[in-house]
C-alpha cells in the first residue's frame, strides 16, 4: 500500500491547486499575478500565520527564512504566472495556473524540510489538509486515499458547498462583530465536518485522521 507520506505529498499538492482555482474563478485576467502584490497561495499564508509558526516552535530565524523560501519560490515563477494569466477566459487560466502552483508549492516543501526539519514540514503539510477542512474532501488525492465513491462525493461536494455559502453569509454580515464572527465561522466548520464524518465509513474516517494528525488549534 502506498504510505501516507505519498498520499500526503499529493495532498499539498492539491492544496496549492485549490486554492488557485478558488481565487481565479474570481478575477479577471488583467489581475496581478501571485507574489508581492498578488495571491500566494495557501500554503505562504500558513508560513506567514502567527499562529502557525507558534505551534510549530520555529524560532524567529527559522520563521524568516521559511517565509523567505516560500516567497523566494512564487518569486522565482512570477513570469510563468504572468503568461498563465495572459489568456482571456477564466476557463484557460485556470489549468495553467494550478500547473504553476503545482511546481511553485512542490518546489517550496522540498526546500522547507532543510530549514525547518522533516518533522515539522511534514506536520505542516497535516496542517494544510486540516485548514482546508471539508473542502479537502473534494482534491483528487484525498479521493484516492479514502477511496470515495461517487455518492460519498456529492454528498461531500454539497455539504462543502452549503458550509460555503452560509461561511460567506457570515462574512458579509455587518450585524456581527470580528470575535461573532469567528466564532459563528467556527461552529459552521464544525457542524460540516461532523456531516462530513457521516457521509464516510469510519474506516474512511480513520485514514481521514491519519492525514490530519493531531488537531491543529490557533
Amino acid at each position: 500500500m502506498t504510505s501516507n507520506r505519498v498520499y500526503i505529498s499529493r495532498i499539498r499538492t492539491a492544496a496549492a491547486v485549490l486554492f488557485a482555482s478558488a481565487v481565479l474563478l474570481a478575477q479577471p485576467a488583467a489581475a496581478a499575478p501571485p507574489g508581492p502584490d498578488g495571491n500566494r497561495g495557501h500554503l505562504n499564508r500558513l508560513l506567514h500565520d502567527p499562529a502557525v509558526v507558534a505551534y510549530l516552535g520555529l524560532t524567529d530565524e527559522q520563521a524568516s527564512a521559511a517565509q523567505a523560501v516560500s516567497d523566494a519560490v512564487i518569486e522565482s515563477h512570477r513570469a510563468a504566472f504572468e503568461t498563465a494569466l495572459k489568456p482571456e477566459t477564466k476557463a484557460e487560466r485556470v489549468p495553467l495556473v494550478k500547473d504553476v502552483f503545482i511546481s511553485v508549492n512542490a518546489e517550496t516543501f522540498e526546500r522547507l524540510e532543510k530549514v525547518v526539519g522533516v518533522h515539522r514540514s511534514e506536520r505542516l503539510e497535516q496542517i494544510e489538509v486540516q485548514t482546508f477542512g471539508v473542502r479537502a474532501f473534494g482534491r483528487p488525492a484525498v479521493v484516492e486515499y479514502l477511496d470515495l465513491t461517487a455518492a460519498q462525493r456529492e454528498r461531500l461536494d454539497k455539504i462543502g458547498n452549503a458550509m460555503g455559502d452560509r461561511l460567506s453569509g457570515i462574512h458579509r454580515s455587518s450585524d456581527l462583530s470580528a470575535a461573532e464572527k469567528k466564532e459563528a465561522t467556527g461552529k459552521i466548520r464544525l457542524e460540516a465536518m461532523s456531516q462530513a464524518r457521516q457521509a464516510i465509513s469510519p474506516e474512511q474516517w480513520v485514514r481521514w485522521e491519519l492525514l490530519t494528525g493531531a488537531e491543529f488549534r490557533r
